[in-house]
């Protein structure tokens, strides 16, 4: 009996939250050829697996201690029955029927195609910062875009900036060849598996489109030390990656967290944002930027990554 079009795998820890929604509209998904979803637990005590299992999700469990992003993606794709694999976020919603059809076609229209990825718009509520940090990043254009490489030599001669946003690839919600994932798998990793994929995949001749069309509500809400560790493990990679040092030292760092702390506060005030948001902002600016900058700065000389990682 032929496997489904497609396999959504989704990593999960404490889902409990968020997992109804994204399993009811993946129950709504219109895909010719079908689709199954594959849940790949890592220690929830919170019912997220009895909640996958209610919705008729297949699960996987590992260890906690097991949990790595690269390989746990990896073990899903292994185990995918559908030939295309939709990677989701355990708080990445679809927004429409399509999500999943509009990723898998674009894989489809194009065999030069290693992955796709979705267009994110924030959670209804979303503060003003997170909403202006979501803008940010590609994944909230509403341009499509398909990228490949012809030279490079060439390429790797680009300023390391440009080289990172032609590499930008999102695991929120992607689609990748489930053949072309074994051959060519995610590395270990603590953070960055899709973008240290996508910059490999352009690397080896193959492209990446990004698909607007294809949306999910994703965001999280800010705190100084969630930003301090995503921005610590994320420039850790650029760092290696594409040897970029956005904040590169201590008078750079303070100049850019007195501009971050006051241009934060301002722009909460001109949205008439409630005082407990003015009041954490200034802490949420400099956490950000000093890890940046840390970030980078051990990865330059070498230290070993922090416990909490």
């Amino acid at each position: 009996m032929p496997g489904p079009r497609a396999t959504v795998v989704v990593p999960v820890k404490q889902g409990a939250a968020h997992l109804p929604a994204l399993l009811e509209a993946l129950a709504r998904q219109e895909i010719d050829g079908g689709l199954e979803v594959l849940g790949i637990d890592s220690g929830s005590t919170d019912g997220s697996v009895a909640i996958l299992e209610r919705h008729g999700a297949r699960t996987l469990r590992i260890a906690p201690e097991a949990f790595d992003h690269g390989e746990t993606r990896n073990a899903g794709a292994r185990e995918a029955r559908g030939s295309m694999v939709v990677f989701l976020s355990q708080d990445a919603v679809p927004a429409g029927a399509d999500c999943v059809q509009r990723l898998v076609a674009a894989l489809e229209a194009d065999g030069r195609i290693a992955g796709a990825f979705a267009r994110q718009v924030p959670r209804p509520g979303s503060d003003p910062l997170t909403r202006r940090d979501l803008a940010g990043w590609i994944v909230t254009r509403s341009e499509a875009r398909t990228v490949f490489v012809e030279d490079v030599a060439r390429f790797e001669t680009l300023p390391p900036l440009e080289r990172y946003a032609l590499s930008a690839f999102d695991n929120v919600a992607s689609a990748i060849r489930r053949d072309l994932l074994i051959a060519h798998p995610f590395a270990p990793a603590r953070f960055g598996e899709d973008l240290e994929w996508g910059y490999r995949m352009l690397r080896g001749g193959y492209g990446l489109a990004y698909v607007p069309e294809a949306v999910v509500v994703h965001s999280h809400a800010r705190s100084a030390r969630a930003l301090y560790r995503r921005n610590y493990l994320g420039h850790r990679l650029l760092g290696r990656l594409f040897g970029l040092r956005a904040v590169p030292d201590l008078l750079h760092l303070l100049r850019a967290a007195a501009g971050g702390m006051a241009g934060d506060v301002a722009m909460l005030t001109r949205a008439g944002a409630a005082p407990a948001l003015l009041l954490a902002a200034p802490v949420q600016a400099v956490a950000a930027l000093y890890g940046q900058y840390r970030g980078a700065r051990d990865e330059v000389l070498g230290r070993p990554y922090p416990d909490w990682a």
